[in-house]
């Protein structure tokens, strides 16, 4: 687990060099941005009089095949506002007992201003056991819902703080064909606050990556404790508002994969 919490943070400080790629042509004005543009400003002031003398001087045409046909494609930043679903797989480290569930995800975002945004999400995983007569289910879900912020670092590129709160649940179901009165059912749940920190980044139009480091604190209780927490993953958006998402988190004893679609808006 220390391992991929380092892989995230590592992740992290790869983004934030992202960070200082520049692109004059984005459609963001963080400070960076202000402050090339206070220089343009300086740099027109102090050429103001060279500019009025060749105004005296009769314009020469420039020919069509040396007119400048450079043309750059405007990259926005990283969204927030979105909604995602897709299959989702847990896999638990427990009491030197490796197992694993599969299901199915959704969530969203919604940005409430420039630099804070809501965000929500359920997760659902479960795991069959049959011997015989007998059959077992168990089954894990998580319910997120959290408030985010972003600070612009460059254009294709941002700081993000979030802090939400979790619910935690488990079911498990017990059948015996053989003794019926034997089954039983149970379900029980807890709840904890999460924390996390990272980066944000969209290097290139189609590609967006984040990485962020955390930790989460359960209520107390007998199978799970506190955790540190990692989180890696990208998109690749084939179209404008369409893309593909791929995403790792990791807890001390347990690790989410997820992947599925987003609709940006």
């Amino acid at each position: 687990m220390k391992k991929e919490i380092r892989a995230a943070c590592a992740g992290a400080a790869v983004l934030v060099a992202m960070a200082g790629m520049q692109d004059a042509h984005a459609q963001r004005a963080p400070w960076w941005e202000r402050q090339k543009a206070a220089q343009a400003a300086a740099q027109a002031d102090g050429g103001e009089t060279a500019t009025q003398a060749d105004a005296a001087r009769p314009a020469t045409p420039q020919p069509a095949s040396q007119a400048p046909l450079v043309r750059r494609e405007k990259i926005e930043g990283p969204g927030y506002t979105w909604i995602e679903a897709g299959v989702a797989r847990l896999d638990v480290d427990l009491y030197d007992a490796g197992e694993h569930g599969n299901g199915g995800y959704a969530r969203g975002s919604v940005a409430v201003t420039d630099g804070l945004y809501v965000f929500g999400g359920y997760d659902r995983v479960s795991r069959d056991w049959n011997m015989g007569a007998q059959q077992l289910e168990v089954a894990i879900d998580q319910a997120e819902i959290g408030l985010g912020a972003s600070l612009s670092l460059s254009p294709r590129a941002d700081f993000i703080s979030e802090l939400s709160l979790l619910r935690l649940g488990a079911r498990l179901d017990y059948r015996d064909g053989d003794y019926p009165q034997d089954g039983f059912s149970g379900r029980d749940h807890l709840y904890a606050g999460k924390l996390m920190l990272g980066i944000r980044a969209r290097p290139v139009r189609n590609l967006e990556l984040w990485a962020k480091a955390g930790y989460l604190r359960v209520d107390d209780n007998l199978l799970v404790d506190h955790s540190m927490v990692g989180n890696v993953g990208l998109q690749y958006r084939f179209t404008p508002e369409w893309g593909l998402v791929g995403e790792a988190e990791f807890y001390e004893d347990m690790r989410f994969y997820r992947l599925g679609v987003r609709a940006s808006f």
